[in-house]
């Protein structure tokens, strides 16, 4: 099966995104407690372990698997609970780019839906 470029690119993104996330709620927590001391420590652990589901889904997606597709949208759902419920309207901006992200998956995956079982 071949893979539209944008898709591809967009997959390699989210790969980076996730790494990039479980690395600062994981190794880099100590700056982000710094940045963010009223957030409770069990919320980053929480960050931490979104994030490595977010791979999960990315893996999946890259094996043409549907289920990435369902468990990204629903990861993303969680994440802006989480995100509006500790930041409040700080927040927002991440529940945001957070649906558009998942906006932009289907945009990617759409024309090759069928190709994912």
């Amino acid at each position: 099966m071949k893979r539209p470029l944008f898709l591809t690119i967009w997959l390699a993104l989210m790969t980076l995104g996730n790494v990039f996330s479980v690395y600062s709620y994981t190794l880099g927590s100590a700056s982000l407690a710094l940045a963010l001391p009223f957030l409770p420590s069990w919320v980053m652990l929480l960050f931490a372990l979104m994030s490595v589901v977010g791979l999960v889904a990315v893996v999946m997606l890259w094996m043409w698997k549907k289920m990435g597709f369902y468990l990204a949208v629903v990861l993303s759902v969680v994440v802006a609970a989480v995100n509006l419920l500790y930041l409040g309207l700080a927040g927002i901006f991440a529940v945001v780019t957070g649906f558009i992200g998942v906006g932009i998956l289907y945009l990617a995956m759409k024309p090759v839906w069928q190709n994912f079982k």
